[in-house]
């Protein structure tokens, strides 16, 4: 039975030991059945469950490449021209694919923020029509220098985590 943890529901520690139980049962089948499960806090899964984990596979950080990559899908016809990503892409050491997400939406509302900004200077003079800017290079930055990144502040955890684990670990 796994361990229960200070403050755990009762209702938690109930689905854990369902999903315990149904796992072993899988054990048991005749039946081929692939698992595939995800955490950003491998550290803090139950004993149990690693152990029924027989694979695990560590996803690194999105290198240069995977991030200017990513960047350029996010943004993709938001940019007033096709800006040079490889710049940020290679600034941006240490964010996560969650933080490069953060950093488009960020960079995408300054447009609109910019022209909030006008149609409440011209009080009630509307004669113009509202059109929302594309994302410019200044944007960019600018979400960039606002949108920190978080993964690092879980490093030691991970290469403690990926010490401890590192005969069932394969990393990409």
């Amino acid at each position: 039975m796994p361990s229960t943890l200070k403050g755990e529901h009762e209702a938690s520690r109930r689905m854990k030991t369902e999903l315990l139980i149904q796992m072993d049962g899988l054990a048991h089948s005749k039946e081929l059945v692939f698992v595939l499960t995800a955490t950003n806090l491998p550290w803090e899964l139950d004993q149990a469950m690693l152990r029924r984990l027989e694979k695990r596979i560590l996803v690194g950080l999105p290198c240069p490449k995977a991030r200017r990559a990513m960047l350029a899908a996010l943004l993709a016809d938001r940019m007033a021209a096709p800006a040079s990503l490889d710049a940020f892409a290679d600034g941006m050491e240490g964010y996560s694919g969650s933080d490069l997400t953060l950093v488009a939406k960020e960079a995408a509302m300054r447009p609109l923020r910019r022209l909030m900004d006008m149609l409440e200077g011209k009080e009630g003079d509307q004669t113009g029509a509202a059109v929302i800017g594309a994302v410019e290079e200044a944007d960019l930055r600018a979400a960039v220098a606002a949108v920190k990144p978080t993964a690092q502040q879980y490093k030691c955890e991970y290469d403690r985590f990926t010490q401890q684990r590192a005969s069932h670990l394969s990393c990409f």
